[in-house]
């Protein structure tokens, strides 16, 4: 009898132990974490709102993981097109640079985000709230969304007050006064030069998409551009036809490569990147120059990384001198890097919630005072002001900005313009031949094909 119910109670137990293990396993099931994978670019905007992801409840709250991997601008895109080829979908979200968006678009590889936008079960975009001049050329593909910017960039013109002072480029009270023009740049520029100690300026030129993006103020300025029809409407050049090659364009690129040529900046600029970039201004080594975004601001003034804390200051960009000596109202650069949710993720509803904080209007303040890149209005406030000065340069630069051109056939077209462009930098061949023979390439092999109502 005795054996009986012990039997019977080492059954029970077992059963008990079964059911709860059972029970624990589905609980877990229940309760699966999912994890969301980002591929995006190496900079001060992306890592900051991840860091504000990471100190909130964000994952408990959710259940959803985030993990990132952060590159620069080459290896990212070329680990953007190893999965989109692959269908893998690796990666959840992916950061698009402004002028790839219908690249990324027309070749299928990112969800439209509108379903989930309108879907009021998931937070808000506040979309108000975003900048337009942003949202449109970065985000809008044929009047849908595609992507929300994630931080913004744009020339500012950067400079060192003490050298401009010491200099005697100063104002009636005294104060330093930056070039308003491009003659002007130009003359300060060899006057502040005095290498190796400090250059006058310096150039944002690694070969690809870095130099293009460097070079396209100065191509504005002089009233030219990229690809006619996109960039710039210029009624006595054929649509859909390079627009570097015009008179305008080619005096454009030969006073840029003569900032090189007689050596007003530093020699391995052709190797600049953004971090290359920005420690060349922190390390005190350059007077001036048109800054990339990424550069403005926290870098510079953070004193465990600058050596030049509180002597920069910043103002808009040149302006070209007019025939008639009037000046023409700058043209910085502008743009951002926006997040998108990959066609092959398997979790697109959770990738929008994460790409919702990401960008969102609810940690805009800490995301501002932490040194991102503005792409709403609320990133705009008095607090912000008095922490970075240049924001309210960086605002005021925005209406007379101008974006890349962002059809899909403008990454083909760039890669042939930079290529050129780093050649004539190095010394191979003269700016006007080889930018002329570089236009002719791309029109024939890249937009004629696309276009050839235009040819």
């Amino acid at each position: 009898m005795f054996k009986k119910k012990a039997t019977i109670l080492v059954v029970t137990i077992v059963i008990f132990c079964l059911t709860f293990a059972m029970v624990q396993v589905f609980a877990k099931e229940q309760k699966k974490e999912i994890k969301i994978t980002i591929c995006a670019l190496r900079d001060i905007s992306t890592t900051t709102a991840l860091d504000l992801l990471k100190e909130s409840d964000f994952e408990e709250r959710t259940g959803i993981i985030v993990e990132a991997n952060l590159l620069e601008y080459a290896p990212m895109v070329q680990a953007h097109k190893m999965d989109f080829m692959s269908g893998a979908g690796n990666y959840d979200i992916v950061a698009i640079d402004q002028p790839s968006l219908g690249l990324y678009v027309t070749s299928d590889w990112v969800a439209a985000l509108d379903f989930y936008v309108n879907d009021k079960s998931l937070p808000s975009i506040d979309r108000e709230d975003l900048i337009p001049a942003l949202l449109e050329p970065c985000g809008i593909w044929e009047g849908f969304l595609y992507a929300i910017p994630m931080g913004s960039y744009g020339n500012l013109f950067g400079y060192r007050k003490d050298l401009l002072k010491e200099a005697g480029f100063v104002d009636s009270a005294g104060n330093p006064k930056p070039p308003a023009t491009f003659k002007e740049f130009y003359e300060y520029a060899k006057k502040l030069n005095n290498p190796p100690k400090v250059y006058g300026t310096a150039l944002y030129a690694h070969k690809g998409e870095y130099l293009s993006y460097d070079v396209g103020s100065y191509l504005w300025s002089w009233g030219a551009g990229f690809i006619n029809g996109s960039d710039v409407n210029l009624k006595d050049w054929p649509k859909y036809h390079v627009a570097w090659d015009t008179p305008q364009g080619i005096e454009a690129l030969k006073f840029y490569v003569k900032l090189y040529k007689e050596g007003l900046v530093p020699k391995d600029s052709l190797n600049y990147d953004h971090t290359r970039f920005t420690e060349v201004f922190q390390v005190g080594k350059v007077a001036m120059g048109l800054m990339i975004g990424e550069a403005v601001g926290e870098p510079m003034e953070n004193p465990d990384k600058s050596r030049v804390r509180g002597l920069m200051d910043y103002a808009p960009m040149p302006g070209k001198l007019r025939a008639d000596g009037s000046i023409a109202p700058p043209i910085p650069h502008i743009g951002a890097h926006s997040l998108a949710i990959n066609k092959d993720s398997k979790n697109t509803k959770e990738a929008f919630m994460v790409l919702q904080f990401l960008t969102g209007k609810d940690i805009a303040k800490e995301y501002i005072l932490r040194g991102g890149k503005p792409f709403r209005f609320s990133h705009f406030f008095e607090e912000a002001y008095e922490k970075y000065p240049h924001m309210r340069a960086t605002r005021n630069n925005m209406p007379t900005g101008k974006c890349r051109p962002n059809i899909p056939e403008y990454p083909a077209v760039s890669e042939i313009f930079s290529t050129a462009l780093h050649g004539v930098l190095a010394g191979e061949g003269d700016v006007e031949k080889v930018m002329k023979a570089a236009a002719r390439r791309a029109n024939k092999e890249v937009l004629k094909p696309s276009y050839p109502e235009y040819y």
